[in-house]
């Protein structure tokens, strides 16, 4: 069985996050991310923890801002350094 490295697991990540901004209308509300919205950011959270330390920052900003510009912004720079 193979194992994910690190950069696969972030990719996953980021993944995840298009799948949230693919379905805007489902994961946010009024421009932010809904109960759906933060359960998916849950997952992210313990991906990028465990797999990604160096964007926790971002993360925490995306988890107590909940606006879809957080969000975007995690995205943004998990992509600019992963791929």
């Amino acid at each position: 069985m193979k194992h994910k490295s690190n950069l696969e697991k972030c990719i996953d990540a980021v993944y995840l996050s298009h799948k949230v901004v693919e379905n805007y209308d489902y994961y946010f509300s009024k421009g932010y991310l809904n109960s759906e919205g933060m359960k998916i950011l849950k997952i992210i959270s313990r991906i990028i923890a465990e797999h990604c330390p160096e964007y926790m920052v971002y993360l925490k900003k995306a988890r107590s801002m909940k606006t879809y510009e957080s969000f975007m912004k995690l995205i943004q720079i998990i992509e600019e350094n992963s791929v």
